[in-house]
């Protein structure tokens, strides 16, 4: 059984997005080239905002740092992915944003998979086999 991730006090979590359409846009696949990050705010299971920000790298040539500095640019905690590419993990976790995988449906579907411990916490042996 997966850990509850126990958060009680103010956690901001990124989704890469399809749409900037918030709690019901359809999770991206791949974390650099979304078009969009839908960021919630919650506290004790409790969602209390949710907005939308373009993804900087999207456009024109991969940046593997650009979405993880956009992110913390914008006070981001916890980042929940489908799929990720060890350099993004890597800017990610240096950036002190925790990162985890599993993440599928819509931003809906994922915090509740956060929320309950279906998501799994991943370091540099879970990423994807991409070629950046």
């Amino acid at each position: 059984m997966k850990k509850k991730t126990g958060m009680t006090s103010m956690t901001r979590i990124a989704v890469p997005s399809m749409t900037p359409h918030g709690i019901d846009s359809e999770i991206s696949a791949h974390f650099g080239s979304c078009e969009h990050f839908t960021l919630i705010d919650i506290t004790e299971g409790i969602i209390e905002g949710v907005t939308s920000i373009e993804n900087i790298s999207h456009e024109g040539a991969h940046n593997c740092a650009a979405p993880a500095n956009l992110l913390k640019a914008n006070n981001v905690d916890i980042v929940l992915v489908s799929g990720i590419g060890g350099r993004p993990l890597m800017s990610l976790t240096g950036n002190g944003i925790k990162v985890y995988g599993g993440a599928i449906g819509t931003v809906r579907d994922a915090i509740e998979d956060l929320t309950e411990g279906m998501l799994d916490e991943l370091s540099d042996r879970g990423t994807c086999n991409c070629s950046h």
